[in-house]
């Protein structure tokens, strides 16, 4: 009998659901990603108070600095801090900030000093919507204001292994330069005989059980970039079902975008031939 009531309790909140995703939608010409429905009614129905209120306060919302987003706090200026005390102080900048929804993170190792310069005289200079929702916090990455070149060839170099062996054929191949690509043996080519290269090669497997790529180093030389990288994977042969491994260092090559960033242009993945 209890199962019966709970069923009927989450048919009805769905329906709620159901309907106020529409008003949702008609008010604030909003979209949906549509579900499995495996998501809790009742967890849904927040969700969707949550997009409400946030469509609201967005409506109307001004523009105003950080600094006056967390209350106009007073920081002591970097040059008034005895070394010995910079990384306290850092961390107590970090934790007003975060005690006030607004979140700093640093990727990559940063100098404290650094650190805090770039919180207490340029974060708190930046604007952001005037939202003020309970749960809800601002984020920033330090990266995003001052990119990591090999940060940066590190992460597209996996992600252009993870797309290749996902048989994400677009996707891999809009990580390719436009103006320069080279084959693996280095001769010249272009990213539609790349594209025949790489289905001939995807013709070769049914399908790739396993891929696993560990970024050794990364070697960076004015606009050029080359990812060495620790790879295994594994393949099931398309005609006879049997199981290849394969392991060794793959070397991805980048070269700098001018607009940040970067674009592969010739890649040795072991057992891998393009």
């Amino acid at each position: 009998m209890e199962n019966i009531f709970d069923e009927t309790n989450d048919k009805i909140q769905r329906a709620l659901n159901e309907a106020k995703k529409k008003e949702i939608k008609e008010k604030f010409d909003a979209s949906f990603v549509k579900t499995d429905n495996t998501l809790p009614p009742d967890i849904e129905s927040q969700w969707l108070n949550y997009i409400e209120e946030f469509e609201l306060q967005f409506e109307n919302a001004k523009r105003i600095s950080v600094r006056t987003f967390v209350g106009n706090p007073s920081f002591p200026p970097l040059s008034e801090i005895p070394e010995h005390r910079l990384h306290q102080e850092l961390l107590n900048v970090l934790r007003y900030l975060s005690v006030h929804n607004v979140n700093v993170d640093f990727i990559c190792e940063v100098p404290d000093t650094e650190a805090y310069r770039f919180v207490t005289e340029e974060l708190l200079d930046l604007e952001t919507d005037d939202i003020h929702i309970e749960g809800m916090s601002t984020n920033f990455i330090y990266e995003e204001f001052h990119p990591n070149p090999e940060l940066d060839a590190k992460q597209i170099a996996e992600q252009f292994l993870a797309q290749f062996f996902d048989r994400e054929l677009d996707y891999a191949l809009n990580n390719f330069a436009e103006d320069e690509m080279h084959d693996s043996a280095g001769k010249r080519t272009g990213k539609e005989e790349m594209r025949k290269r790489i289905e001939q090669f995807y013709l070769k497997f049914a399908v790739f059980p396993y891929s696993k790529h560990e970024v050794l180093d990364c070697t960076i030389a004015d606009n050029y970039a080359v990812v060495r990288l620790n790879s295994e994977w594994n393949g099931i042969q398309a005609e006879t079902f049997e199981q290849q491994s394969f392991s060794g260092i793959s070397t991805i090559k980048m070269k700098k975008r001018p607009y940040g960033g970067c674009d592969v242009i010739q890649t040795n993945i072991v057992g891998v031939e393009l």
